[in-house]
């Protein structure tokens, strides 16, 4: 098992495998596993910005309109489609189009 110190993490840009800019890590969710933490996925860029400031000051109903309003911008990420490796740059572990696939076959269930 590998630890990190998520402190380290947070704010820095997410960069897909060919190095494009996806957004930075906005919030980190964890659960607890007996005596561990572990990441369960990581929420990045403008979405997450959004829903991480909206949180308790926007009434339910406008922040429910804004998610739906708004294109799902690949904003929250698996544990696994991170490369963690160099903490300092975080990367995808798959391309932007399996992704993207991915979150469209959330969006069906």
């Amino acid at each position: 098992m590998t630890q990190l110190n998520i402190e380290l993490l947070l704010g820095r840009e997410v960069r897909s495998r060919d190095g494009k800019r996806l957004g930075h890590i906005e919030a980190i969710h964890a659960v607890r596993d007996g005596e561990s933490w572990i990441i369960s996925e990581f929420h990045i860029g403008p979405d997450a910005l959004l829903e991480r400031l909206a949180v308790g000051l926007l009434p339910r109903r406008l922040r429910e309109m804004l998610q739906h309003r708004r294109d799902p911008r690949r904003h929250r990420l698996a544990w696994d489609q991170m490369d963690l490796s160099d903490a300092r740059h975080p990367r995808l572990t798959c391309d932007e189009a399996s992704l993207q696939k991915a979150h469209a076959q959330a969006g069906e269930k």
